[in-house]
């Protein structure tokens, strides 16, 4: 008989162990084949440190500084850690909970006799301890035990219940990713226009001594009676505009470097950036080259995330299916115990054990059970249609971002030619000034023309570069997905 039942056990057991509530769910969105406007990129294909391709030892500094010491990171981190841990106690919950009880204890009690002193005179003669003034008890016990219980995971509850834990996890780690990304990004954005507004400061700087070296030209030309106090006005109205222009410039340059600081894990007080030591805007890496739909989709944090949502509450729909099944559970306790008394008394000692098999089986829940399939199941569909977004946005981010790369580069080429032109134009201007072939006032237009050229030239560089950052979010670039569980497959097509 005792063989019967431990086949039935393990019957049980493997049962347990191979049932497993399943719910697929793929997304149902079309992958194109590749890019609309990806296929003239040149630049380097790696994507987990971006930054390395850039000729600029301190912003790669910056940014690893930042993957290293970030507080918003080092949060996200500690989070991940939690999940997993959770995770992981869902797992334990799968297998058995066994327990080792035990006690031992000692008593010594001193009673008054209640007899009076002749009934305890009468009793004396029969030699009892009733005959005593007070009586003594004194013993100790101990006990031993062990229980074990176990609920077998028939029919997958627990283990969806494990999964969407796991999933949870995985979510949670794709955030970590994911602030990896941005927060290189941001690093490098902020290190970006603090350079773009130094190029700026010196370039307004530049402009304004030209400006008024214009407006003192004016000043004695109308001295002179050779022009209007229309004309000297209206240099003067440029000459303080551009100083309003350039008030605030220092003062956001000095912002962003602060944000710098913070970003890497620094004190803003205490921190400055050393001058650069080239051109960064001037010398911008190409676009990654050699992307496909299913690689973005495979390496964007956001997707990923998406994706783990899903398969999140696709397992926690199965749980809630599960609800409508039984439910079994084995119990096994085993106890000895030994007490001893102080008097003529045997001691008393025992030893038992107990098995036990159960099940529970809904009859009645006042639709309680269905109510949650249902929502569990809204739930899963709103995680469905989030991923699909994620990936229709995606797709769109990625050749967006890539369309107006090559639009800014070619508005940038066309501004450096023009830039060299006026340049050009400004140092004939200042030739044929000296030779007494042009007039004060053209030669320093000429070199205000090109010292506005200049600047636009500076702003088109930084729009380049900012969408370059773009470009490294939308393919979802900078962060390390060696460890990483894959996130996406691609549907089958019909």
């Amino acid at each position: 008989m005792k063989y019967a039942f431990a086949i039935r056990l393990f019957a049980i057991g493997s049962l347990a162990a191979c049932a497993h509530q399943q719910i697929d769910v793929e997304p149902q969105v079309a992958l194109p084949d590749q890019f609309s406007h990806t296929a003239a990129a040149q630049g380097s294909a790696e994507m987990a440190q971006w930054w390395r391709a850039w000729p600029d030892p301190l912003l790669r500094q910056l940014v690893e500084q930042g993957l290293a010491a970030n507080r918003d990171l080092a949060a996200t981190r500690a989070k991940l850690t939690a999940a997993r841990a959770t995770a992981a106690t869902a797992r334990a919950d799968l297998g058995p909970q066994a327990a080792i009880m035990g006690s031992v204890g000692a008593h010594n009690v001193q009673l008054d006799n209640p007899l009076g002193s002749d009934v305890r005179q009468s009793l004396a003669a029969l030699n009892t301890p009733l005959s005593e003034d007070s009586q003594r008890l004194s013993g100790h016990n101990s006990r031993l035990g062990f229980s074990a219980s176990w609920e077998p995971d028939i029919f997958g509850a627990k283990r969806s219940d494990a999964d969407a834990a796991n999933y949870a996890a995985l979510g949670e780690a794709e955030k970590w990713h994911g602030a990896q990304m941005l927060l290189a990004t941001d690093i490098a954005d902020h290190y970006l226009q603090v350079r773009a507004l130094q190029q700026r400061i010196r370039s307004g700087q530049n402009s304004i001594a030209t400006l008024q070296q214009l407006h003192r030209y004016s000043q004695g030309r109308f001295n002179a009676g050779q022009a209007s106090d229309y004309d000297v006005r209206d240099i003067a109205a440029k000459v303080s505009a551009l100083q309003a222009q350039q008030a605030t410039l220092q003062a956001q340059a000095d912002a962003h470097t602060r944000i710098l600081a913070v970003l890497t894990g620094q004190t803003p007080q205490n921190f400055t950036l050393p001058a650069a030591g080239t051109d960064i805007l001037a010398n911008l890496p190409a676009a990654p080259s050699g992307q496909q739909p299913v690689q973005v989709l495979e390496r964007r944090p956001d997707v990923r995330a998406n994706r783990a949502a899903v398969q999140a509450y696709s397992a926690k729909l199965a749980s809630a299916r599960a609800d409508l099944l039984p439910r079994f559970d084995i119990q096994f306790v085993w106890q000895t115990g030994r007490i001893r008394l102080d008097s003529d008394l045997p001691a008393m000692k025992g030893l038992g054990g107990l098995v036990s098999a159960g099940v529970t089986l809904p009859i009645f829940t006042a639709g309680r059970i269905q109510r949650n399939i249902d929502a569990a199941d809204a739930r899963l569909s709103a995680a469905l249609a989030q991923y699909d977004h994620s990936i229709l946005n995606a797709l769109a981010e990625v050749d967006s971002s890539y369309q107006l790369q090559y639009s800014l580069h070619r508005q940038n080429r066309w501004l450096a030619d023009a830039a060299a032109q006026a340049q050009q134009q400004a140092t004939g201007a200042d030739k044929l000034f000296r030779y007494g072939h042009l007039t004060l006032d053209r030669s320093l237009s000429a070199r205000l023309n090109a010292e506005d050229l200049a600047e636009r030239q500076i702003q088109g560089r930084l729009a380049e570069a900012q969408n370059l950052l773009n470009i490294y979010k939308a393919l979802g670039g900078g962060w390390d997905g060696q460890d990483a569980e894959p996130a996406f497959r691609q549907p089958v097509k019909d």
